[in-house]
């Protein structure tokens, strides 16, 4: 037998630790299982040798499996009296659909893992009929194939069979849509296949961006159930729980049942976006159940006088549409009227049957001549996504006749800057020229109206600009004086209670807008909705909310005026007490009365 060499068994001592040496750098994955059952969850942990370094790249897993959570940890360890250092990952997996589905490679700095595989497969052991499930969800689209850009409810429902002990919802996801988020959770019983189910409905509102296939991924539900073999046992403080109101010892560790964690996810829907149909049109593009435009005016109604402003509201409601989706209206060209426009308004309304959205533009009217004023027709195209057929909202042109202006007033001047419209001025009567000096030629009187017309344009120029810094300091205030402050609010409330009273419920809401811009006028209320914060109170924030839904409810629904006026006269008398002192001083006070 031939002997081998000291340098030969070095050389093969060499290699064995060389390659011992690479299989511990190597990353290890280990499963707590290899089959799991559609909804349960299982762990993964990755073991490396201590001195690795960086992090390991988990993104692989999230093709086919939710990470619920990761944890790390260092093990340090004296075997024989050699010292040996590692570093664990800790996951807790979520397959996302069922059968045969791959752990992936893993990297680690310059080393990978191995890919493992998993089965994903039906309960097995469960009888629908003798055990049915204890949680599952369901999910349902308002509409199968929308139109681009056209918002759509989808809802989502949990079934529960008893009280979990915890549960967390995530968010649909959805590439090419937006999604938001509508009103609160709703819950109530039913019975299925003799079972009764707790069931918790959530819904969204989609808003596709683009055309073609669009696919609603579900959101996941993780959710930890009792144990059915712990519930049946007697949990040794279960009295000391009743004594204490039922949670003395819940959540302490060893204490009570840890219960079952089960993730569960409703079904993927794909739908068809449609794009915009080609009808010609060259307008911004809205599809909408339902659009309206309105025309207010405040005084109401309005008196057209050479020099005395009005202001003008436009109104567009949609319903089946967001607030983002509203365009800007086309308002023409006035003349013989100087127009000062605000910043345009738009919100979602909420507390309503219907995704509801409203868009005002509120502008300032100034007549600069007497005589007839037409204002033009204002239109806007929409799509009617119920009929599938195009539409028009209108406001229709009329003519008004503008009053001259009190004998011994100035008319108004012409700015020939600024954001407003103007109209061509009248030609002014010049003062007598001054006989030409010998040797001069005659100029006539076209210096003196140069100079006229320039005094008129600076002084002009300088007004605009001093209402322009009022306004952006104080955005849709009234100026209301002191003295005449407590009057304006009763003139106000007195609008308010012949509105409700005659059951328009359009009227009223802009009565109490115009109340509250009296009421508070460095800072008005917006809307109803923040005109009930500024009362206070529980039942005006129903009243008001009714009021809100009533101006965008079908024809045939009725709003009772009467009964609303009875629940807002209280929070008007209190709110119009001490008003003229509260005017002229908009700082609240630093301790509020109790």
């Amino acid at each position: 037998m031939p002997k081998i060499s000291i340098l030969s068994r070095a050389l093969l001592l060499w290699l064995l630790l060389a390659s011992g040496l690479a299989w511990a750098a190597a990353p290890q994955v280990q499963l707590d299982r290899n089959r799991v059952s559609a909804g349960e969850t299982l762990t993964l942990r990755l073991t490396a040798d201590g001195s690795t370094t960086g992090e390991p790249d988990f993104t692989p897993l999230e093709q086919d499996f939710d990470i619920l959570s990761r944890g790390q940890s260092k093990v340090t360890s004296i075997v024989n009296g050699v010292i040996s250092n590692t570093r664990q990952w800790t996951l807790q997996l979520a397959p996302k659909r069922m059968g045969r589905l791959m752990i992936p490679v893993i990297s680690l700095g310059a080393e990978q893992s191995q890919a493992t595989a998993v089965e994903v497969v039906a309960d097995a052991d469960r009888d629908p009929a003798d055990d049915p499930r204890p949680v599952f969800m369901e999910a349902e689209v308002e509409h199968q194939n929308p139109y681009v850009q056209q918002s759509f409810g989808y809802r989502v429902k949990l079934y529960f069979r008893q009280q979990p002990q915890q549960a967390a919802l995530s968010d649909p996801q959805v590439e090419g849509a937006t999604v938001q988020r509508v009103g609160e959770d709703h819950g109530h019983e039913q019975v299925i296949n003799g079972q009764t189910y707790i069931v918790i409905e959530r819904s969204y509102l989609v808003t596709p961006q683009r055309s073609g296939p669009l696919t609603i991924q579900s959101p996941r539900l993780d959710a930890v159930m009792p144990e059915p073999r712990a519930s049946s046992q007697r949990d040794p403080f279960a009295d000391l729980d009743e004594a204490f109101g039922g949670s003395l010892f819940q959540g302490m560790p060893g204490m009570g049942s840890p219960g079952r964690r089960l993730v569960e996810r409703a079904s993927d829907l794909t739908l068809q976006i449609r794009p915009r149909p080609d009808d010609g049109s060259t307008s911004p593009w809205l599809p909408a159940t339902s659009v309206q435009l309105s025309d207010e005016w405040t005084p109401t109604p309005p008196v057209f006088k050479v020099g005395e402003p009005l202001t003008r509201t436009l109104t567009i409601t949609a319903q089946g549409a967001t607030a983002a989706q509203l365009p800007d209206l086309d308002q023409g060209m006035l003349d013989g009227v100087q127009v000062y426009p605000d910043q345009p308004h738009a919100e979602d309304l909420s507390g309503v049957a219907a995704p509801t959205a409203i868009k005002s533009f509120k502008m300032a009217l100034v007549p600069t001549r007497a005589g007839p004023l037409t204002l033009p027709e204002i239109r806007l195209d929409w799509w009617d996504t119920i009929d599938d057929a195009p539409r028009v909202a209108i406001i229709p042109a009329r003519v008004v006749e503008v009053a001259p202006a009190p004998a011994g007033t100035a008319p108004p001047p012409v700015a020939s800057t600024g954001p407003a419209v103007t109209a061509a001025p009248e030609a002014a009567a010049p003062a007598a020229p001054k006989p030409p000096m010998a040797g001069q030629p005659d100029a006539g009187w076209w210096p003196w109206l140069t100079l006229l017309l320039g005094l008129v344009w600076l002084a002009t120029l300088g007004w605009w600009l001093r209402e322009r810094r009022a306004r952006q300091a104080t955005p849709g205030a009234i100026t209301v004086k002191p003295e005449e402050a407590d009057e304006s609010l009763r003139a106000a409330r007195r609008q308010i209670e012949r509105a409700c009273q005659a059951g328009d419920a359009r009227a009223a809401r802009t009565a109490l807008i115009r109340w509250g811009q009296i009421r508070w006028p460095a800072q008005s209320p917006s809307g109803l909705g923040e005109l009930a914060g500024r009362l206070g109170g529980e039942g005006i924030d129903a009243t008001l909310s009714t009021l809100d839904r009533a101006i965008y409810a079908p024809s045939s629904e009725v709003w009772d005026g009467a009964a609303a006026w009875t629940g807002l006269a209280p929070y008007l008398d209190r709110a119009t007490a001490g008003g003229s002192r509260q005017t002229a001083d908009p700082l609240p006070e630093l301790y509020p009365p109790a």
